[in-house]
């Protein structure tokens, strides 16, 4: 049964133990494989929380000799881990939200220069195209089906490949749109009164999308 102290890091370590056995280092280096951009939790949590599963019985360990005097602890899922995966992933999951440092620097850019916004939004932008390249690698990965790490998962990680580029081509082409509409203001607090009635198309065009039917 689904383990109610448990942390969603928690089952994204069952996840990925559920595939293959892997150190608390695999567990790392697995995360910086695109499930840190979806679920970003510091190093210090990876390396711990293997241990609260050891001791509610839902991985086991071993440990391996990696040279003189030296060894390494290897996570394994247990049939208990397994049925506290399965039962997590059977319930509802909580809404999405978001860690944007930049657009909470775009709602507070009236206290700031315009230089500084607009510099805030290139940058946006940038770290956006960069991400998205490592999805659209990811992808190529994905599609070298012959070579592909876990084909087994392959559909399941297309899925998620997907949105995931299609989330970083949005920051992208909105921080572009975002730098066009900017171009013409003075400064980040007079178009307020100077770019009213365009701020009022914007929203305008913004509630007709949520009027059209989809198709």
């Amino acid at each position: 049964m689904a383990q109610g102290d448990l942390n969603t890091t928690s089952y994204v370590i069952l996840g990925l133990l559920a595939t293959r056995d892997w150190t608390a280092y695999d567990i790392s280096v697995q995360f910086g494989r695109g499930v840190a951009e979806l679920w970003p939790r510091a190093d210090r949590q990876l390396y711990n929380a293997p241990k609260k599963l050891l001791e509610r019985g839902l991985v086991s360990a071993s440990t391996d000799p990696v040279g003189t005097g030296r060894s390494r602890t290897v996570y394994s899922i247990t049939d208990a881990g397994r049925d506290a995966l399965a039962s997590w992933l059977a319930t509802a999951s909580r809404p999405s939200a978001m860690e944007f440092e930049g657009m909470i620097r775009v709602l507070f850019a009236e206290q700031g220069s315009l230089t500084d916004l607009r510099n805030n939004i290139t940058t946006m932008r940038d770290q956006a195209r960069q991400t998205r390249a490592l999805f659209l690698a990811h992808a190529e990965r994905l599609h070298d089906v012959d070579n592909s790490t876990f084909p087994e998962r392959q559909h399941l990680m297309t899925l998620a490949n997907r949105f995931m580029i299609g989330h970083f081509t949005h920051i992208s082409d909105w921080a572009e749109w975002a730098l066009t509409e900017t171009d013409t203001w003075s400064d980040t607090t007079s178009p307020a009164t100077t770019h009213r009635e365009r701020s009022r198309a914007i929203l305008e065009e913004s509630l007709q999308q949520d009027r059209t039917p989809p198709d």
